[in-house]
């Protein structure tokens, strides 16, 4: 439990120091874009991607898809 929540510390260091630099919206979801391909479950990547490739094409994601990996389920 300790390690999950220092986990999620580094992670919101690291998002805030790229937020620091000054990104756009475009680059944002370029980023989530290629962190999605560094994940090890072939499952995630396809549906981030996806997601993030139908956000740039403006197509209506599926809300099943945005809660899902809003609430991380």
């Amino acid at each position: 439990e300790i390690k999950n929540l220092e986990d999620n510390v580094k992670a919101r260091e690291i998002v805030q120091s790229v937020l620091d630099y000054g990104v756009n919206n475009n680059q944002i979801l370029q980023i989530i874009y290629l962190f999605a391909l560094e994940l090890e479950n072939p499952t995630q990547v396809k549906t981030i991607t996806k997601i993030i490739n139908d956000i740039k094409l403006n197509k209506n994601v599926a809300s099943q898809n945005k809660s899902s990996i809003i609430l991380g389920e």
